[in-house]
């Protein structure tokens, strides 16, 4: 992966960026809340926003749980539709946990992804890098 820049942290997760091409939303470890999870999407939101960035590399290897049912609903039905309107996001790349209890991106979040922008799901961090810069 290409290197990037520091943007925001907190206990969950932190957001960095490749300047002029993604937004890299990745996870610590350490349990979930909904204020600091909804934090770091904000957070993608406003990075997208400030540097006309078109995509997020979504790493989520290291999430310890699956956010809960209002969290991910609140992803797709308020983030992700205001996110469309705000910012010129077209693509989402996302490393999946290896753990199926613990992901974010169940099939349902995906296809709600999906019908907004272009998504992939990889297991290499270099393959979706490659995929956002090809963009």
């Amino acid at each position: 992966m290409v290197p990037t820049r520091f943007y925001f942290s907190n206990a969950v997760g932190a957001v960095d960026y490749v300047p002029r091409t993604y937004v890299y939303l990745h996870w610590t470890g350490a349990p979930l809340t909904s204020v600091e999870f909804r934090a770091l999407y904000v957070h993608v939101r406003n990075l997208l926003q400030r540097h006309q960035l078109k995509a997020i590399l979504a790493d989520h290897q290291a999430m310890p749980e699956a956010p809960d049912e209002a969290d991910r609903a609140w992803l797709l039905e308020q983030w992700l539709p205001e996110t469309m309107v705000e910012t010129s996001l077209a693509r989402y790349a996302v490393l999946p946990t290896p753990d199926p209890g613990h992901r974010l991106h169940t099939e349902k979040v995906l296809d709600g992804l999906q019908r907004h922008l272009q998504v992939a799901v990889f297991d290499d961090l270099d393959q979706a890098s490659a995929w956002l810069q090809d963009a």
